[in-house]
């Protein structure tokens, strides 16, 4: 896998890994409080093996809408990955903007977490979905940022509006 799709996988998921290490321990806990299905509480037909159009296998899957509920309220979180060039430390945070400039962003969570990214000419920056830059974003916003921590430097990869 490049390093770049590695970090990228990564930061995708890495609120669910830095935030959720309890998701498996929950989905664990779960199905051990569940019974296993007998013949008479299996299902009649065999479960549908294609997608309808449209749709990915497992969307209905309550461990995916776990995931999905993490992502969208997932706050701040560290991970550390495995790239082809080694290991990188990768972050993410949501939150609002309380600074902003041409070469560094501050973002605090409704936690009170407060960090401070610096912003590079690779920084990627979405308003509406949609490619945006530096100046499409301003103080009061609320952002989610996904960035590569080196030391105590926080480099934003991406800043955008989280889609709810």
């Amino acid at each position: 896998m490049s390093t770049r799709r590695g970090v990228a996988v990564a930061s995708v998921g890495m609120l669910g890994l830095g935030l959720g290490v309890g998701l498996g321990l929950t989905g664990t806990a779960a199905s051990a409080d569940t019974p296993a299905p007998t013949a008479a509480s299996a299902p009649a037909t065999a479960p549908d093996t294609e997608a309808p159009a449209g749709r990915r296998l497992g969307r209905d899957h309550p461990r995916l809408a776990e995931a999905r509920q993490l992502r969208q309220n997932a706050l701040h979180g560290e991970a550390t990955v495995r790239t082809d060039k080694g290991y990188q430390v990768v972050n993410g945070q949501r939150g609002k903007v309380t600074a902003i400039s041409p070469t560094s962003l501050s973002v605090t969570s409704e936690d009170g977490y407060a960090a401070t990214y610096v912003l590079t000419g690779d920084t990627k920056y979405r308003v509406d979905q949609k490619a945006a830059k530096v100046t499409d974003i301003h103080s009061g916003d609320t952002v989610a940022v996904r960035a590569r921590t080196t030391g105590d430097t926080h480099t934003a990869v991406v800043v955008a509006e989280p889609r709810d």
